[in-house]
């Protein structure tokens, strides 16, 4: 049963508190509903100002606990929505649990595909690849930790940004969504980062060609020969992690017996 018609207000530091509890999005992440009880667990904040009694708050915990899945930074859009439309709800318009069912099932793909394409294949590795550059080439403690700052700010600004950002657009803009979470959004930053990655490969190459020819003959071969080992385990087995436990097994065994 719905509440009764009232005038909700959520605030900014409402929208704040639900920033803070989405790091706890991919908590009991399960093969059933995937994120749903995270996503759902980011609504603690506001649900006693869209909920009135126990059995108001059963069902709305019943309608966000179903199936649902997106990129975990990007779901943040899909929590603005969902918020803005149950204020909505407790004002006392009609069709809304409906209304949200289908925007958070149409929500899924898009929010997964952006995501995923911004942050998985092209921040993530970026940022990573180019924390390896800045510790191999640092000369000294201090720059290395400068390089891990670095190196961890910039994977982390799009992601709070992004994070913080879908809310707020999320809530303000609960029906015309897609206008903000279209590909053509991110290219600009996706491609200022496929640049940082191609540059850090690069020089990661450039780095470990130059430690190679500075080793000598035996590690030289024991780097050759692991990697050897490592595409051929992998071209069988085709395990990320049999690959990953069989090659340090490898490594240890041969460092252990020849270095």
């Amino acid at each position: 049963m719905a509440d009764s018609p009232r005038h909700i207000r959520i605030t900014k530091w409402d929208l704040f508190k639900v920033f803070l509890a989405s790091f706890f999005m991919q908590a009991v992440w399960n093969f059933r509903s995937l994120i749903s009880i995270g996503f759902s667990i980011c609504f603690f904040p506001v649900i006693s100002k869209l909920c009135d009694t126990p059995e108001a708050k059963k069902e709305f915990f019943q309608r966000h606990l179903k199936f649902f899945n997106a990129h975990p930074y990007f779901a943040s859009f899909a929590l603005g929505v969902s918020i803005r439309l149950e204020e909505l709800r407790a004002e006392g318009q009609a069709n809304i649990p409906e209304t949200i069912d289908r925007l958070k099932d149409l929500l899924i793909s898009p929010l997964g595909a952006v995501g995923d394409r911004l942050f998985w294949a092209t921040i993530k590795p970026a940022s990573l690849i180019l924390g390896m550059v800045g510790i191999l080439i640092a000369p000294t403690v201090l720059t290395r930790i400068i390089a891990l700052v670095i190196s961890f700010l910039i994977y982390n600004i799009p992601h709070l940004y992004y994070r913080y950002e879908g809310i707020i657009e999320g809530y303000n803009h609960p029906y015309d969504i897609y206008n903000f979470i279209s590909q053509q959004r991110f290219e600009v930053l996706r491609k200022v980062f496929v640049y940082i990655l191609s540059v850090s490969i690069m020089l990661l190459i450039l780095v470990f060609g130059y430690h190679l020819l500075q080793m000598q003959h035996i590690l030289l071969a024991f780097f050759v020969a692991s990697a050897i080992y490592t595409m051929i385990l992998m071209k069988i087995s085709n395990n990320f992690y049999l690959v990953t436990v069989g090659s340090f097994i490898f490594f240890l065994l041969a460092a252990i017996l020849f270095l």
